[in-house]
Formats: C-alpha cells, structure tokens, sequence
C-alpha cells in the first residue's frame, strides 16, 4: 500500500466531530467509487468507533485527540480511529457499550476484519478494513511518494492528505467546520472554493506530495493554514488560482492572505469570514 494515498483527521474528542467524519468518509467515498452499501456500512462501523473514543477515551469532552486514519488500495480500504486516553481496560459491561455488547458486535459484523489495539494508559487503536464488490478507481500518489519530516500546523482540526484526496478530504471538513461557525450558504461556498482551488493547484507548489491543513474555527470566522510550501509556493499557490479576468480565487474569497515562514519551509495562512 506505500503507493496509495491516504487521509488522517485530528480532532478535539466532541460528539459533534463523529459527524465531521462521517462528512469526510462521504467526500472520499464520492472521489474514489465506494457505493451506497459499503459507505453506509463503513459510516455505521467508524461512528461506533469514534464515540467510544468520545464516551470513554478521556475524563471530559475535548481535553485529547480523536484522530481517523483512511487508506484506500483498489481492493481493499482501511480505516483506524485511535486515541491517547486510558487505553482498553476492564469495565463494567452498562459502562462500556461502545466497546461491549452493541457496539463492538456492531462493528464486527459490518467490517471485513478489525482489530482492537492498546492498554492500559496506552490508548487504543481500532483497525478496520472493508472490502468493496468491485475495485475502486484509486489513484496513486504523484512522485515518489516520499513524506518530508513536517509538522502539521498546531489547530483545533487538522487534515491531512496525500494529493489525490486533498480535495475531496478538505473540502468536507470546511463545508462542516462553516456550517457549525454560522456562515451563509453563498459564504460556505467560498470556503469550498479556495480549499478546492488550494487542492487543483497544489502540484509543485508543496513540498513532498502530502498536504498539511490546520483548521480553527470560530463564529463567522474560519482560519486555516495550509503547507509545507516550498519556497515562494504562497504566492505561486494564490497566483495560479487566477480566473479569467477576476484575478486569484484564494485572494477574493478571503479576507486575508499571509505567508508564514518555518525553517525550511512556507505555510499559507487564510482567513474566511462571513460578516453578514
């Protein structure tokens, strides 16, 4: 699978971040040909995983990473959901039924195999593959494949993804991340149209084949810093999203633009607001 792209999530341990994936899982399914049955089974399976990292990974809300890891091969897809909390551990079965009973039931039934990783303080790995009927249309990453030692950038929601599923992956989380922060249906699309424009324009203008995009949100506002950008790729990456005669997408539809600069690399800092 080393020629296969891939998407990872991390995102604040909050109910309403299981319906963010189950967004993103939809977006992918859509680019990749995945079909009704299996992304229903595979939404049903993932939820239940991800809850149980909500419900019993840690002591409160929000205070550790759910993070979801999707790779797809033409025959086979892979999804993991772990966490760094109290990892497996005994409990009573009417405090556990995410992982007992139902739940863990649940998951078995619908996945090809799974996997339950982990203990005691380690966190805990759900490992899961799904086999669809036909092969799914996957392409493979561009260049070697290689990923640079980069950090993603520090935000609430990070995406991360190999080139061919930046698009589908990012925007299905800011379409989500938009609607949650207020913004207009006009104002949600904009916020479409620059991760989409982000994503067509990429080739050559990133360091490596793999995207790095931090989200943080707030009410009407959404900031999101994307990268690592080889050097001058910010302003390749705006300039090349010109269209027409309207100039660059990513500078219209933002209400700020900047070039943040790390060690040897960029990182495009934007901001999307929706003033009404």
């Amino acid at each position: 699978m080393s020629g296969s792209p891939d998407v990872r999530l991390t995102l604040p341990n909050l109910p309403e971040n299981v319906a963010l994936v189950r967004q993103a899982l939809t977006g992918l399914a859509g680019t990749i040909g995945i079909d009704e049955s299996l992304l229903s089974d595979m939404k049903t399976a993932v939820s239940e995983a991800c809850n149980n990292v909500v419900l019993h990974a840690y002591e409160n809300p929000g205070t550790g990473p759910l993070e979801v890891y999707f790779c797809p091969s033409a025959d086979e897809v892979h999804v993991v959901v772990s966490d760094q909390g109290s990892g497996i551990q005994p409990r009573p079965p009417e405090r556990d039924a995410a992982m007992q009973g139902v739940g863990l039931s649940l998951i078995q039934a619908l996945t090809q195999s799974v996997e339950f990783v982990g203990g005691l303080g380690e966190g805990t790995e759900v490992r899961m593959s799904f086999r669809p009927e036909s092969p799914l249309d996957v392409p493979a990453r561009s260049g070697n494949g290689e990923v640079p030692d980069v950090t993603p950038p520090t935000a609430d929601t990070v995406v991360s993804a190999s080139d061919p599923l930046v698009a589908p992956a990012l925007s299905s989380v800011i379409a989500v991340l938009a609607a949650r922060s207020g913004f207009s249906v006009e104002r949600l699309s904009d916020a479409q149209l620059v991760t989409d424009a982000i994503a067509a324009h990429a080739s050559g203008a990133f360091v490596g084949s793999r995207v790095h995009a931090g989200i943080d949100s707030a009410e009407h506002r959404l900031e999101l810093r994307v990268g690592p950008l080889v050097e001058g790729g910010s302003q390749t990456l705006v300039a090349s999203s010109a269209v027409g005669g309207l100039g660059p997408v990513i500078e219209r539809l933002t209400d700020d633009v900047a070039t943040e600069e790390r060690e040897s690399y960029e990182e495009l800092r934007l901001v999307i607001a929706d003033a009404r």
